[in-house]
């Protein structure tokens, strides 16, 4: 029997779904009073293409490494607040844009987990010893 790693799906899923909504609720603070029924339903729609788009996306073939873990979220923060400058630029239909986003990013986390690799295979593209 091998010991394997606890799955995380639902703690990731739980995030994805926390980052969304701030994302969303900082979407509506930011938006002028007159201008937060658009705003939502735009989120709304954002948020559904996002999770639709991202989760046909093909699953990556290995896992990832805890430091790639670490980048791709450091780039989910650049990204997120790239998102919200957008957003207080030229409103409101890029309301959409932080829905896009934190849909996105459940699609990721709703993704199933990548097949464990070969025994022996490294998950690099380069063979063992070669």
């Amino acid at each position: 029997m091998v010991a394997q790693a606890p799955d995380r799906r639902a703690g990731r899923l739980a995030g994805a779904v926390g980052i969304a909504l701030l994302l969303a609720g900082l979407t509506l603070l930011l938006e002028p009073p007159s201008w937060r029924g658009p705003a939502l339903a735009l989120l709304v729609v954002g948020l559904a293409a996002g999770v639709a788009i991202t989760a046909r996306l093909p699953a990556s073939g290995r896992l990832r490494t805890p430091m790639e873990r670490l980048n791709d979220a450091a780039f989910l923060v650049v990204i997120a607040a790239v998102a919200l400058i957008v957003v207080r630029l030229a409103r409101p239909w890029t309301a959409a844009v932080p829905g896009l986003v934190g849909g996105a990013l459940v699609g990721l986390a709703l993704r199933p987990p990548p097949a464990p690799a070969a025994p022996g295979h490294t998950g690099t593209g380069t063979s063992p010893g070669g």
